[in-house]
């Protein structure tokens, strides 16, 4: 992406756009640096039988902290990621997504994420750093 290229969001998004039939749909709520969703995942989603993928649980938390900046005002690109995998995630199982975030220099923003199933028992936590690309503009 250069300099000049504008990102563009459709409702095609893997983890949360509605029109991707193979995606994950997930629906995002976010304001003040902050954001959540509740999910269950199906069996589509699994490595092993019966435990999600944990890419696919990598995808959440990033997911999370990218509506996290983009409550901040920013359109961000995710420039390092890193995740601890704390316990299994299983099939059908509803889980929490939350993530935070705040601007740490013009442009770069730092954000946490955990997922934590209907136990309050933590999956995995994240932690990463996002280029702001853009600002959002209000319309």
């Amino acid at each position: 992406m250069n300099k000049n290229e504008r990102l563009e969001i459709n409702n095609y998004c893997f983890v949360c756009g509605k029109e991707n039939p193979k995606g994950l749909k997930a629906d995002f709520i976010f304001s003040n640096g902050k954001a959540k969703a509740e999910i269950i995942l199906d069996k589509e989603y699994q490595g092993y039988m019966g435990i999600i993928h944990g890419g696919i649980i990598a995808a959440l938390l990033d997911e999370a902290c990218a509506y996290a900046t983009i409550s901040l005002g920013y359109y961000t690109v995710t420039a390092e990621m890193k995740i601890r995998y704390k316990n299994i995630l299983k099939v059908g199982e509803k889980v929490i997504v939350e993530a935070s975030a705040e601007q740490v220099k013009s442009k770069l923003i730092q954000a946490n994420a955990q997922i934590k199933d209907s136990k309050n028992t933590i999956i995995a936590e994240a932690e990463g750093k996002y280029i702001i690309k853009e600002k959002i503009e209000k319309s």
